[in-house]
């Protein structure tokens, strides 16, 4: 792995300038892919909310009300 890195390293150091152009586009396709990964890490918390949950509230059944929670079960 060490020799990897050290060939990489001697790779950059070495290498020449490459005159290359960027266009405006690729600064919007940088944009787009950013916010698509937004919206894909969104999608996923929104899938897995209830398991989400589950794990900070400590609920079995995110649906059920915790006992003592339940206004039937208090009787005046």
């Amino acid at each position: 792995m060490t020799r990897l890195i050290a060939m990489t390293v001697v790779v950059l150091l070495v290498s020449r300038s490459a005159y290359a152009y960027l266009d405006p586009g690729t600064g919007s396709m940088l944009v787009q892919a950013l916010l698509a990964a937004i919206a894909l890490a969104s999608a996923a918390v929104a899938a897995f909310w209830t398991r989400i949950a589950k794990i900070f509230t400590g609920r079995r059944h995110p649906g059920r009300p915790v006992a003592g929670d339940d206004p039937d079960s208090r009787r005046a």
